[in-house]
């Protein structure tokens, strides 16, 4: 899936995968040596993450229900732990991501799937529209 600052109209993400299961959030990014540029991960029903473990540092969106950032954190270190409790959605990408999408905090972020068809709201349509492995 292809996720898109609506705010500035800039690419946040062409290759996101969705991690909607336990297992899938569980493991996150935890057994990748790197993240390539475009890459991403959005983790559903998320409010805090960590970095114990990885071997490199990633750009973090904590975003509500309605994809709005609520907090944007650039290059979060190994080894350390961020949490937005009123978040819904984590999103993880590579380091330099959110300085070249100009993403900041109360930027809308839209998800648009291969047929581009746009929502606002992952929760509705991301858990059944999104194909799995994608």
């Amino acid at each position: 899936m292809i996720l898109v600052n609506a705010t500035k109209k800039t690419m946040v993400s062409d290759k996101c995968h969705f991690a909607n299961t336990v297992l899938k959030r569980m493991v996150g990014l935890l057994n990748r040596g790197r993240i390539e540029k475009g890459e991403g991960l959005l983790l559903d029903r998320c409010y805090g993450i960590h970095t114990i473990g990885m071997r490199f540092p990633i750009d973090v969106l904590f975003l509500d229900k309605d994809l709005h950032v609520i907090r944007a954190v650039k290059a979060l270190p190994t080894y350390r732990i961020c949490v937005v409790r009123k978040s819904v959605y984590v999103l993880e990408v590579p380091v330099g991501a959110l300085d070249a999408s100009c993403t900041e905090d109360g930027d809308q972020i839209q998800i648009r799937t291969a047929n581009n068809d746009t929502t606002t709201s992952a929760r509705v349509a991301a858990t059944d529209q999104i194909p799995s492995g994608s």
